[in-house]
């Protein structure tokens, strides 16, 4: 998970709900971690070495792609702003496509 859940963070949770959301955060990225952990020695067993990179960077591969279609561009907007294109129902860019998709053809 990296870095993404403290960027975040700070940039799209309202004032309220930002200590829960960074609580949730560090918990979701210790359990990522206790995973791979636990999971590393016996990947490489079984896997050997490459597997075992090849496997854990297809799940980083899938992780940015989830970042990329699913999580809201921030970089430059006011907190107040951000808050404003939540509250609204932000859509991601993924599901925007689809809905653009079916507009054209009614």
């Amino acid at each position: 998970m990296g870095t993404v859940p403290w960027i975040v963070n700070s940039e799209i949770y309202p004032l309220r709900y930002r200590g829960i959301g960074g609580g949730l955060a560090a918990v979701s990225n210790w359990i990522s971690n206790l995973i791979v952990s636990l999971t590393f020695l016996s990947l490489t067993k079984a896997l050997g070495s490459a597997g075992t990179f090849f496997l854990f960077g297809g799940v980083c591969v899938i992780g940015f792609s989830f970042i990329y279609w699913l999580v809201p561009e921030t970089k430059g907007l006011p907190i107040e702003e951000v808050e404003k294109i939540l509250e609204s129902g932000y859509k991601p860019k993924l599901l925007r496509a689809k809905f653009k998709d079916k507009t054209q053809f009614a």
